[in-house]
Formats: C-alpha cells, sequence, structure tokens
C-alpha cells in the first residue's frame, strides 16, 4: 500500500521489555485504527482496522485491553518522547498548558471529577489534562511531545502544581537542550516560581496581577508596572504583520527572592488591558522583547492542538467509562498526532491543496488536511495487520506491514516537521 514502508511496530519494540508483546500490538493497532479512522471511539477504531471477524469481538478485545493495561499510557509517552525529543532545539520554544476535558454527560466516568471548562468558562464534570508542544516560532511548525490525562481522584495524585512541575521534569529529560518554556497566566503560582528560581528552569509566563513584585524598590501589581512603565519600543505582535505595537521592557523580582531578577515586557495593544510577560531569560533591546513576545503569541499552538485532539479525534465523544481507558486513548491520540506531524513526503501535497482552497489565509495548523489525507489513503485497504502479527518471527516480516514508521528516516534534529514554505 505504500512504497516507503518502515515498521512502527518496530519502534515500538524498543520500548523496555515490561511492557508485553500484546501490549506492544495493541498499540500500534489503535494507533493506527486512529489515523485511519479520524476518531478515537472504539467502535470507529475497530471498523478501520477492518479484520476477518466480527466487528463485535474486535471492538470487545480493544476495549477489554485499553481497560487493563494501564502502561499503555505510559509507553506510548516514553516513545513518543524518545523519537521526538532529539527535534526540539534551542531556537525553539516549549508551551505547557492545563487543559481540561468535559465529561458532563457520562456522570458515571471512573475518577470524574469538577473541572472548568475553558471554552464555556463554566464548571463541569472531567478530568484536568496537561498537554506540552514544541514549537518553532521561525518556521510556524508544532511538534506535540506529551499529552497526559489525569484525575484528582487517582492515587498519588498530590496537586496541578506537582503534576505540571512532574511533566516539564519528564520532557526535559528527553531533550538535549534547555528552551524557553511558555505557559499562560495559570503558571503565575509562587509554588511554581519557587521551584524555577530555584532550579534555574527557562520560564515565560504571562503575569495574572494577583500578585506583587518589586519594582524600583517598590511593591506594585502587574497591572500598576504597566501604567507606569514608559512604553519606549515598537515591534510587531507576529512575523509578518505590518501593525506595530508599543511595549516596555523593565526589571523586576519576587519579594520572596529579591536577589534573583526577572525581566517585564509590557505590550499595549488595542483598548484591552495591557499584557504582561515576565521570564527569567534577560531581556536586552527591541528585538529580544519583540521576539518574546511572539513566542508567547505562539502559545495559541498548544490550545489549537487540544481543539484538534478534541475535534478531530472526537475525544469528548468517547463513550468508554474506565479511567485507564480513557488515559491510554489521550496518550495514543497524542502520539498519533506526533506521527502526523514527522510525516513531509505526504504533507507536501496535503498542504499545497489546503493553500489552493484558501489561497489568501496561511494555514497556520495544518493537521486537520493531514488527517484527512491518511484516512483516504488507507480508505480502500482490506487489511491494515491482520494476519503479519502471527507470522513475525518469520521470514515474511521482512516484508513489513502495511503501515509507515513515520518516525524512521526522519531522527535528523534539523530536519522540518512540516515541509518549508508553509
Amino acid at each position: 500500500m505504500l512504497e516507503r514502508t518502515t515498521r512502527l511496530a518496530d519502534r515500538i519494540d524498543q520500548l523496555p521489555p515490561l511492557i508485553k508483546r500484546s501490549v506492544r500490538k495493541l498499540m500500534a493497532e489503535v494507533v493506527m485504527g486512529i489515523l485511519c479512522s479520524g476518531s478515537l471511539r472504539q467502535s470507529e477504531i475497530a471498523r478501520a482496522l477492518k479484520e476477518p471477524t466480527r466487528l463485535h469481538h474486535t471492538q470487545k478485545r480493544l476495549s477489554r485491553m485499553l481497560a487493563l493495561h494501564s502502561e499503555v499510557a505510559w509507553a506510548a509517552e516514553t516513545l513518543q518522547l524518545q523519537q521526538l525529543g532529539p527535534w526540539v532545539t534551542e531556537e525553539m520554544i516549549v508551551v505547557i498548558d492545563p487543559g481540561d476535558l468535559n465529561r458532563d454527560g457520562a456522570p458515571h466516568s471512573e475518577g470524574r471529577s469538577r473541572v472548568r471548562d475553558g471554552d464555556r468558562g463554566e464548571i463541569v464534570g472531567g478530568y484536568p489534562l496537561i498537554s506540552v508542544v514544541a514549537r518553532d516560532v521561525k518556521q510556524g511548525t508544532t511538534l506535540p511531545l506529551v499529552t497526559r490525562l489525569r484525575s484528582i481522584t487517582e492515587s498519588g495524585y498530590r496537586s496541578e502544581n506537582h503534576d505540571l512541575l512532574g511533566v516539564m521534569q519528564e520532557v526535559q529529560r528527553h531533550l538535549t537542550c534547555r528552551p524557553l518554556w511558555v505557559i499562560d497566566r495559570g503558571g503565575d503560582r509562587g509554588r511554581l516560581w519557587d521551584r524555577w528560581l530555584e532550579e534555574g528552569w527557562p520560564v515565560l509566563v504571562r503575569a495574572a496581577n494577583q500578585r506583587y513584585w518589586l519594582w524600583r524598590g517598590v511593591r506594585k501589581t502587574a497591572q500598576q508596572i504597566a501604567r507606569a512603565l514608559p512604553l519606549k519600543h515598537r515591534g510587531r505582535l507576529r512575523r509578518g504583520q505590518n501593525k506595530e505595537v508599543p511595549f516596555g521592557i523593565t526589571r523586576v523580582s519576587l519579594p520572596n527572592h529579591p536577589d534573583q531578577p526577572l525581566w517585564m515586557v509590557v505590550v499595549r495593544h488595542g483598548k484591552r488591558e495591557p499584557l504582561v510577560l515576565v521570564t527569567t531569560r534577560p531581556v536586552r533591546g527591541r528585538r529580544q522583547g519583540e521576539r518574546l513576545i511572539q513566542s508567547y503569541l505562539d502559545r495559541r499552538a498548544c490550545e489549537e492542538g487540544y481543539r484538534f485532539t478534541k475535534q478531530g479525534f472526537q475525544l469528548e465523544g468517547v463513550q468508554a467509562r474506565r479511567l485507564a481507558t480513557l488515559q491510554n486513548l489521550v496518550a495514543l491520540a497524542s502520539l498519533a498526532w506526533a506521527l502526523l506531524a514527522a510525516y513531509p513526503e505526504r504533507a507536501g501535497r496535503l498542504l499545497a491543496k489546503a493553500r489552493r482552497q484558501k489561497p489568501k489565509k496561511k494555514p497556520r495548523f495544518p493537521f486537520y488536511s493531514l488527517l484527512a489525507g491518511w484516512q483516504r489513503l488507507f480508505a480502500t485497504a482490506r487489511t491494515i495487520y491482520h494476519g503479519w502479527w502471527r507470522c513475525r518471527e518469520s521470514a515474511s516480516r521482512q516484508k513489513g506491514p502495511p503501515i509507515a514508521d513515520l518516525f524512521a528516516n526522519h531522527a535528523a534534529p534539523h530536519r522540518p516537521l512540516i515541509p518549508e514554505g508553509l
């Protein structure tokens, strides 16, 4: 079905030997089912696998395996970070964003708690999510690293701060550099700042105007500093835009850490309150300030990733109730998204078609087009995996399964994730 096929299963085989062969098979089947169907619903995944058995039997097997093997989520995260971590460079930014999964329509879901729905601004029943993506501001490309679902009723859960710091440490452990971490105003918390300053994390946070900062020997809030700071510079909010906005740069510190300097960037854009950013990296001059503003605004790629997972993969329509099943599906959906980002050959034609459909608008998040291309690619296939696993140890393994290892031959850190010219 594909001329240049290598083995996704071979990459999965590189996982620690604690992962059973049946679990490795499950991971490969579900990831391919997600890409072929464009859905996280187990019935759609089972239908996309096209096994020569009754659909009910395939769906029942997938449901049982996903519920019993909670290690699938850990294995998928490990594989994703091992393969894509070396791609992250010093020039990129790493965006971490806490989100939510709305399960208000499934009151009997295991471990469901109360979360704030970011779309509607309401408190609903659901689960907290944490997503991490790497973003190349210059090329406008996105590289998903981790998407994790948690439950406050889960054993070992301590707090959202503990989860955020744990995810950051896990991701950084697989990176070969120390890029700038970007987080929205939800990251302006005392415990997070204490840890970041103690360990020397390079972070960029939007100030939430809920604390005092030491500025010129006086304690003031972020908006008080923004009103008093003269805005001596002008810069563009996004690369390629002609409109410029005024902004200013000053040095501040936290009352608990007066000897550790921080840099504050104040941006006045329109009639809304000024945008206030605080970073641990020194900001000297207009160019560095402009680059910092653009880095923060590219944080929205993480929010678009949530939307892609919920709408493109229909996450909120999943009918599973077991917590382990939901965690495994979220992790495997993130792995499927990573495969879309790591497939530049097919992406060229698909993105060219997307540009022809909307010639006046540059595609900033092309993964919807890539997912549609994958679905068309496997629409006429008769089988996906059935029959290959049984003879995997024989000579027929050399022919390879009818799937592509989208990580193979693209491991060079300098290789673009999406073809140039986007």
